[in-house]
């Protein structure tokens, strides 16, 4: 079994000038075409393809949320999603793992500066999927000098055939009981499932099954979880802005933001199909039609409300991070029932336009492909709309939040 080699002890030199979220949002817009030629090999072979992961990794597109003295760009979170929902347009897979993966780099921020010299070795951007406590399955660490003896299986890999790394939690027994615990794992350590993932939507994604075999985690590469999510709160006025954000929200509108943008890509098919299209019934181009204007219309809308939201909700988020303030009960809250809303009306949205094409559902293609990815993606467990939503009703109401409430 492979021993944990030790960490890089210099981290590369921060990179300057860093490219300006217009210019990121312009390479990603030029990703769209090459994209859409990829969607279908995605689902076919149920993983990203490399054309698709050079498209990412050459423009540095994961680097976005990479902490600047480990090499990455240091941005916030929206430039992210603002680039996520043109690669959504091209591919939704493609923009499932992105949305994601992307912002992972922040969440090993959180970590030793050991562990990230080792994720961010040469200063190379890194694809990290999160596996949490819900998708683990008989899953053990036991504590060993030095670290953590490991063993376990974890599903819903989402990219794990083009990861670097993984963020794996695990359950680990301490004074105060068992608590749950993020462990850097290398990708290479993993035995990958290449046959778990059959499924109707977000096939692309290759989202499968992963084990760990007696796998050595060292101390500096594990990160209690509890502390993680109270890293924004406990913060010093030194600590990087990154520190600062809140992770539960961030992490339920990572998901939210992939929705929407696969939302815009079902508006640009129903652009492209409309514009095409004959009414069989009148002889009249459907693009005519007024019913047509007002589903269109009405559709883009609520689409356009759900991007607006969630960027809102992202942009302060970062300003009150960038205040050195603490994020309110009610601002946490609010951020996690936002996510769910964000995420069913840029839906209902999607499914007006559905409805309006009627039997251009026949044969499959990309409107298929979209209706099952957007009903996949919206179905997360952080996307939950009663769980969610509850927990801002409880503050509103002035009612004690349950003990372990994600916010």
């Amino acid at each position: 079994m492979r021993q944990p080699s030790s960490a890089a002890t210099q981290s590369p030199r921060p990179i300057s000038p860093l490219p300006t979220p217009e210019t990121l949002v312009a390479l990603a817009r030029d990703c769209i075409v090459p994209l859409q030629k990829l969607r279908e090999q995605h689902a076919r072979d149920r993983r990203l393809s490399a054309g698709a992961i050079s498209l990412l990794r050459e423009r540095g597109f994961f680097r976005i949320c990479q902490p600047r003295e480990h090499g990455g760009y240091g941005l916030d979170p929206a430039v992210l999603w603002e680039v996520t929902r043109e690669i959504a347009r091209g591919d939704s897979a493609t923009a499932w793992i992105l949305s994601l993966a992307g912002l992972h780099p922040w969440l090993v921020g959180l970590f030793d500066e050991r562990a990230q010299a080792d994720v961010f070795a040469n200063g190379g951007d890194a694809i990290v999927p999160v596996l949490s406590g819900g998708v683990a399955r008989g899953v053990t660490a036991a504590p060993e000098d030095g670290g953590y003896r490991i063993n376990g299986l974890w599903q819903y890999a989402s990219g794990v055939d083009i990861a670097t790394w993984l963020c794996v939690m695990a359950p680990v027994q301490t004074d105060q009981g068992i608590e749950q615990y993020l462990m850097l794992v290398p990708q290479q350590s993993f035995r990958i499932d290449h046959d778990s993932w059959h499924v109707s939507g977000m096939q692309g994604t290759g989202s499968k099954d992963v084990y760990l075999d007696n796998e050595f985690v060292p101390s500096w590469r594990v990160l209690n979880w509890n502390a993680a999510q109270r890293a924004a709160d406990e913060a010093d006025d030194s600590a990087p802005t990154a520190r600062r954000l809140p992770l539960n929200p961030l992490f339920a509108m990572s998901i939210a933001a992939a929705v929407v943008g696969v939302a815009y890509g079902m508006l640009d098919t129903y652009r492209d199909v409309v514009g095409k299209r004959i009414l069989k019934a009148t002889g009249a181009q459907q693009s005519a039609d007024h019913f047509t204007h007002a589903v269109a219309g009405q559709a883009a809308s609520e689409i356009g409300m759900a991007y607006a939201l969630l960027m809102n909700d992202v942009k302060e988020m970062a300003s009150v991070a960038h205040s050195g303030k603490r994020f309110t009960v009610e601002q946490r809250t609010r951020y996690r029932a936002d996510a769910p809303t964000v995420a069913n009306t840029a839906v209902a949205g999607a499914m007006r336009l559905v409805r309006n094409l009627g039997g251009s559902l026949l044969p499959e293609g990309p409107v298929e492909q979209h209706f099952r990815d957007l009903h996949c993606m919206a179905s997360h467990f952080l996307l939950q709309t009663e769980p969610a939503v509850e927990l801002y009703g409880r503050q509103q109401l002035g009612v004690e939040l349950p003990t372990g409430a994600r916010i």
